[in-house]
């Protein structure tokens, strides 16, 4: 029996029979080096699988880093330019005679010095309060929306003046789709939501900001501050 081999015979109609004789130890290496060479194969795709995975998702987040990067990069650049604007506005404010008044359109940009110091000042007479501010800029369209809150007894009445803060440093004012989202009669608490056209030709990287001033019923501005854009 040590001697023994398994006979595997091959038969054709056109053909004499063929004989193969396979000993049990190479049969046992052939299937031996078959099974290796399988897990080999199937070890290289789960690799070749797991690598292309990873690479996708290497890939993407790159993608994602790059996305942010850019929006930091702009993000920078405004507040380099706030922060020069904040400073120019200053100086310019300290040597102007401030016994010209002078008054522009509501759609012109103001860049009068007064325009520079109006464009950072606070104003608060403890009256109203703004929270959860959001705006933003898509096309030619900004809506802003915020929670205008009450501080005084009573209930509140008045009307809201967005301007609209350049590169340059000037103001515009804008017109609200619809004039009575910005008026406002409240007791305690009352949101605010309004959608105004931009200026003609205006991109978002001319955009800086957009100044919230809101006026009593006596015309009087009780609250005023700028606030930056959202993405």
């Amino acid at each position: 029996m040590k001697n023994s081999s398994y006979s595997v015979l091959f038969m054709r109609d056109d053909a004499d029979v063929k004989t193969l004789r396979v000993s049990p130890r190479r049969l046992r290496l052939l299937l031996w080096i078959s099974s290796a060479v399988a897990l080999v194969v199937l070890v290289g795709l789960v690799i070749g699988l797991r690598s292309f995975v990873g690479y996708r998702g290497l890939l993407s987040e790159r993608r994602d880093l790059e996305v942010k990067l850019a929006q930091a990069q702009v993000d920078l650049e405004r507040l380099g330019n706030l922060e020069l604007l904040q400073k120019g506005g200053s100086g310019k404010e300290a040597g102007k005679d401030n016994g010209k008044d002078s008054k522009e359109s509501a759609r012109t940009p103001d860049k009068s010095p007064l325009a520079m110091s109006r464009t950072f000042a606070k104003i608060n007479s403890g009256a109203l309060a703004v929270e959860n501010f959001r705006a933003q800029l898509s096309g030619n369209v900004l809506t802003t929306s915020f929670d205008l809150n009450n501080k005084a007894q009573g209930s509140s009445t008045g009307s809201i003046t967005l301007l609209l803060l350049r590169n340059d440093g000037s103001l515009t004012e804008l017109d609200a789709a619809n004039p009575t989202d910005l008026t406002y009669q409240i007791q305690r608490l009352k949101r605010i939501s309004a959608a105004a056209r931009a200026p003609e030709g205006l991109t978002r990287r001319e955009a800086l900001g957009l100044r919230v001033e809101i006026k009593n019923s006596d015309g009087e501005v009780i609250l005023g501050e700028t606030y930056a854009l959202g993405n």
